[in-house]
């Protein structure tokens, strides 16, 4: 069962009452959610989105009791200033963007996004779109292998992984999560698996941010969003890698005026507008006994920012 990392922070910050309009960008399995639209009473407004249309279909069943209104759109948290054109609603009083992966996707063989399952190399949130991981690995230059386990996996043993990958797929044993997983233990040295997380961990993720590409235009994304905000309204973004959380600290100071200066020393005052403010200049992260309970928000870093005049 998925449990919303740092629900608890996410409240507190997002502080949603009621007949506020609330956006949960990355609904998942409705957990964020639901605890949102409970406290929005009968006069609020939840707009909750989802890339995945299984999972969207799961909140909506889950959120249909509550009273507020609510509506359910299948759509990347990217396209959200569309999503909000075709409600006719200008801004909202609050933005939460969860860019972790639901434990149910997880908990699916049928996806492929884990590991411990011998399953169709699949990793698609979106169902729809045609490119799987099957279908990237197959046609992929052994160089952008490479350069996609470096940058979105921070791997260091890429290039052994890619050398692996690409021969095993030109044998046609690149089939399966299994196979996958049989070329990384293959490529890593028995006495450099990591004995905290499967060695295979960051090569999953970094060829299902490849697939689904979820660092496309990510920082542009959310500057974009942060301008649907009323003023006062707040933002609230869970980030799981370091790449994720620089899009967000960098849309975030780009709005809020603060900008490296030329020398590099620290951040200083930009003479331009200011539109946000930002409320965590450090990120948050879960607590000891959340990551105890729940090992998979270990990563979490939660980043706040609020719209002002």
């Amino acid at each position: 069962m998925h449990k919303p990392v740092m629900l608890s922070e996410v409240l507190e910050w997002l502080r949603p009452q009621p007949g506020m309009t609330i956006v949960d960008a990355t609904v998942g399995a409705g957990g964020h959610a639901h605890a949102i639209a409970e406290r929005l009473g009968d006069t609020g407004t939840l707009i909750a989105l989802d890339r995945d249309e299984s999972m969207l279909e799961r909140a909506q069943a889950r959120l249909e009791p509550l009273p507020c209104t609510k509506h359910f759109v299948h759509a990347d948290y990217r396209d959200l200033p569309l999503v909000l054109d075709e409600l006719g609603i200008q801004s909202v009083d609050g933005i939460l963007i969860d860019m972790g992966v639901c434990t149910d996707q997880l908990d699916d063989p049928e996806r492929g996004l884990a590991f411990r399952f011998d399953a169709p190399l699949d990793m698609r949130l979106d169902r729809s779109q045609s490119t799987t991981a099957y279908h990237l690995l197959q046609k992929i230059r052994q160089e952008q292998l490479v350069r996609i386990l470096r940058e979105y996996g921070e791997e260091r043993w890429a290039v052994p992984i890619a050398k692996r990958i690409i021969q095993r797929r030109n044998q046609g044993r690149m089939n399966t999560t299994g196979d996958l997983v049989a070329a990384v233990m293959e490529a890593i040295p028995r006495r450099f698996h990591d004995r905290r997380i499967h060695p295979a961990t960051r090569t999953f993720q970094a060829i299902r941010i490849a697939v689904n590409r979820e660092l496309d235009g990510l920082q542009e994304a959310l500057e974009a969003l942060c301008h649907r905000l009323k003023v006062g309204g707040r933002i609230c973004v869970l980030a799981y890698h370091s790449l994720e959380d620089r899009a967000v600290k960098h849309a975030f100071r780009n709005l809020s005026g603060r900008v490296p200066t030329p020398a590099g020393a620290g951040l200083s005052e930009a003479p331009s507008h200011p539109i946000l403010r930002i409320l965590t200049p450090k990120p948050l992260e879960p607590s000891e006994a959340e990551t105890e309970a729940n090992p998979r928000a270990r990563s979490a870093k939660l980043r706040v920012a609020e719209r002002v005049e």
